[in-house]
């Protein structure tokens, strides 16, 4: 009889990606996760101290913990990830309201293209800032730096218990007919995650961090994460009263 072969609980943490090549001075630092597309995209160091205290937290509880900042924070690292238990970034997240109506030329059919919600939502990677001033009527494929929510569909999370979108506006979606909500919330459903946590509108970088390190301890230690998520919420509260500070992350999937 062969002996039952124990998979460790395991995380892949990816926090505050190099927006800009190192040639480019980006001195600036955000304070809150927002971007309103075609500007300068601000640095995160606050996602980046986030997923190092979660990356310590989780390490020292025996989980296999890997972690992906600035440059090695790539498109490519996040699509070669095969089902982690969690998936967590800490990012700039964006959804485009309207697709542009020009007529841009080139694939078949782009202007169509552009329209698909999909592809006008997603995460920033490593390069994702130069992309992002750089593409021509939302062709965040053109380049690696952006997670679209096209993109997010084909990753291999069949057996990931919940993804972690610490970013901004990444729980919007936009309704078709017939087609239900689109945007990263269903994308990541349907790559096979089983629950996800995210945001609504933008937050602000230390009471992020708060809810996220309360989140991960009460869940360490219930084994629950439903449970300790609104746990963690309703702690928050207490100390932030204003709806803004604690109400923008929900978590939707299975317990």
């Amino acid at each position: 009889k062969k002996d039952q072969i124990v998979e460790k609980n395991n995380i892949a943490l990816f926090g505050n990606p190099s927006y800009y090549s190192a040639g480019v001075k980006k001195n600036s630092a955000a304070t809150d996760r927002a971007i309103k597309g075609q500007e300068h995209v601000d640095q995160l160091p606050g996602a980046e101290k986030e997923v190092k205290e979660i990356f310590n937290l989780l390490k020292s509880s025996g989980w296999d913990a890997k972690l992906y900042l600035e440059t090695e924070a790539e498109e490519d690292a996040v699509k070669g990830l095969k089902n982690p238990k969690v998936f967590h970034i800490a990012t700039h997240g964006f959804f485009m309201e309207d697709a542009a109506g020009n007529n841009v030329g080139g694939a078949l059919n782009e202007e169509q293209l552009y329209r698909n919600p999909l592809l006008r939502s997603g995460l920033l990677l490593r390069n994702g800032g130069a992309l992002m001033e750089n593409a021509n009527v939302y062709d965040f494929n053109s380049d690696d730096g952006i997670l679209t929510a096209y993109e997010a569909m084909n990753l291999n999370f069949d057996k990931t218990d919940l993804v972690v979108l610490s970013a901004c506006e990444t729980g919007l979606g936009e309704v078709q007919l017939g087609e239900g909500v689109y945007g990263l919330q269903r994308s990541f459903l349907v790559a096979g995650s089983q629950s996800i946590i995210m945001s609504l509108f933008k937050v602000n970088d230390e009471v992020t961090q708060e809810l996220m390190m309360t989140f991960y301890k009460k869940w360490l230690k219930t084994g629950d994460r439903r449970k300790s998520f609104l746990e963690a919420k309703k702690e928050i509260k207490l100390k932030y009263k204003e709806p803004i500070f604690w109400g923008s992350f929900v978590m939707i999937g299975m317990n």
